[in-house]
């Protein structure tokens, strides 16, 4: 006979995040799923707690949707607190054999779980392994991995519930600093191609970073484990758990920031395979941050450490000589931002040191300096509104700078926005105007993610995959590649051009390309400041 007791779900968004490319519509099904395959079938109710202020797109929009509750808390520390009191009410309300399903990685849960079970209620955790405690696990009727709840789920078509499909994008390129390696995120997808080998690997991640020595290679995956691999003998080197990561110019050092605004710092020296063994690597905590970290990265030369946030702002701690003792100094406080900082590129040359650019989801790039945290000049990039491509259905596109990057040497940086078929070229003194616009013709290739390769002076380029998210088939992106002479970027290379050629394109887009390259329209934009 089926068990047909009531089940209620409360689930901690912040702590047990979406993959990127994963449809929200998918997750109320993944739950009772589940709750099925245990022998579950009466009526869910389900609860969301999320951070007030945290931009989520239009995820929260989409699980409510299904028949969400969407709770809102001030911070990450909140949500885990509503769930313990909620919960705690809850039990006063309702009698066993209710069934209770927490979504959480909250590690003070055990006590209260052990309560729901000696008080004869039904308990199951759904957890992520990173961030929780075996402890924790141990405690429940049941418990399930995250990331197996949601695999398990069938696909759904937003179109039955009125909804638009969503764009699933290729999340970030990275080109190794001598143009060794090519690494591209898609969805949920890591795909790596060694250039000298020729080698080819695929995995599930969502961040990735070159050193700029290229001798490390760190990459997050989306179930919060962060490996540390040797970009020569593709070795895995160290294992740790974080949301950002950043490695020091000199490859001294790697820092990470977790789930509860906390930055730790790992000693990269002797971390290869000849000398300390990974194990006698431990991470000590660097700082603490109000908020959830969801940007790091090191100044060129190393002196400061720079985090961007969930309260749109960016904090400037320098680096000390000993940072296992932690970071205690803030140097500034960057303040103006109106939405997600999506983006942060240095300008540094002879003649401009210490500055640096910052891209938002609120239409903007702002240049600030790092000493006084002052902001310098902002450049608004609504007025690209005309170039960005909107279907008929969709409401008017809103500009939002997707990613970033500057020339070496100069005081360039190139900009990538989203839906624009194209990238923009802007100079950066004391102030930041347009210098040109650059569309790219062809097949409507809009960047998601750009990397400047130090040795070769080529852009990478990836674009969105084609394919739509209810597609059970791995996304199928567009790579595509440019040189940058003397600070002037040329027309895009052939796919036969591409360093690496048809093998890297087959690795990193999913499929050989229609040729279909050609040159690049560009326009001169008005001198003067935007």
């Amino acid at each position: 006979m089926e068990n047909r007791d009531p089940i209620y779900v409360w689930w901690d968004i912040q702590s047990c995040r979406l993959p990127y490319g994963y449809e929200p519509l998918r997750v109320h099904v993944a739950v009772k799923s589940a709750m099925r395959n245990l022998g579950f079938f009466g009526p869910i109710d389900y609860v969301a707690v999320a951070v007030k202020g945290w931009s989520y797109g239009d995820t929260l929009y989409r699980i409510e949707t299904t028949g969400f509750r969407i709770k809102r808390e001030y911070a990450w520390q909140s949500c885990s607190m509503f769930i313990r009191n909620n919960i705690s009410e809850w039990m006063h309300s309702h009698e066993p054999p209710a069934v209770a399903v927490i979504i959480s990685c909250d590690k003070g849960l055990g006590s209260l779980v052990n309560r729901l079970r000696v008080e004869g209620f039904k308990t199951c955790i759904i957890y992520v392994p990173a961030f929780t405690s075996d402890r924790l696990i141990s405690v429940p009727n049941f418990s399930l991995l995250w990331s197996d709840v949601l695999a398990n789920a069938p696909l759904v078509d937003p179109r039955e519930y009125g909804l638009p499909l969503r764009e699933v994008r290729a999340e970030a390129i990275y080109v190794h600093p001598s143009q060794k390696s090519v690494a591209v995120t898609v969805g949920m997808d890591l795909r790596v191609f060694d250039l000298m080998s020729c080698r080819k690997d695929s995995t599930n991640t969502r961040v990735i970073r070159y050193g700029a020595s290229g001798k490390f290679f760190v990459c997050a995956s989306n179930d919060g484990w962060v490996n540390i691999w040797s970009a020569e003998s593709w070795h895995r080197l160290h294992t740790m758990v974080a949301l950002a990561i950043a490695i020091r110019s000199n490859d001294s050092h790697v820092c990470y920031a977790d789930t509860r605004g906390d930055v730790w710092v790992v000693e990269l020296d002797g971390i290869d395979e000849c000398k300390v063994s990974p194990s006698n690597k431990t991470a000590r905590l660097l700082f603490r941050s109000s908020s959830i970290v969801t940007k790091l990265d090191f100044s060129p030369d190393g002196r400061y450490i720079l985090s961007a946030d969930g309260d749109f702002k960016i904090r400037v701690n320098v680096f000390p000589k000993k940072p296992l003792e932690g970071a205690h100094e803030i140097q500034s406080i960057c303040l103006g931002h109106k939405a997600s900082i999506t983006c942060i590129a240095f300008v540094w040359n002879s003649e401009v040191t210490e500055r640096f650019l910052s891209g938002s989801d609120d239409s903007t790039v702002r240049l600030w300096d790092i000493s006084s945290g002052s902001l310098l000049h902002t450049c608004d990039i609504s007025t690209m509104a005309e170039y960005i491509e909107v279907n008929e259905s969709e409401p008017p596109a809103q500009v939002k700078v997707t990613d970033m990057c500057t020339i070496p040497n100069s005081s360039l940086a190139i900009v990538a926005i989203q839906r624009f078929p194209g990238i923009l070229l802007l100079s950066c003194t004391t102030s930041i105007s347009i210098k040109k616009v650059i569309h790219i013709p062809g097949d409507s290739f809009i960047p998601t993610s750009i990397s400047l390769s130090g040795s070769m002076k080529l852009l990478w380029m990836v674009s969105r995959p084609s394919n739509p998210p209810v597609s059970k088939h791995p996304g199928v992106t567009r790579v595509k590649a440019m040189p940058c002479i003397e600070a002037e970027l040329s027309s895009i290379l052939g796919d036969d051009q591409i360093p690496g050629g048809t093998k890297l394109l087959e690795q990193l887009q999913g499929k050989v390309p229609t040729e279909d390259c050609g040159e690049c329209s560009t326009r001169s934009h008005e001198s003067g400041n935007v």
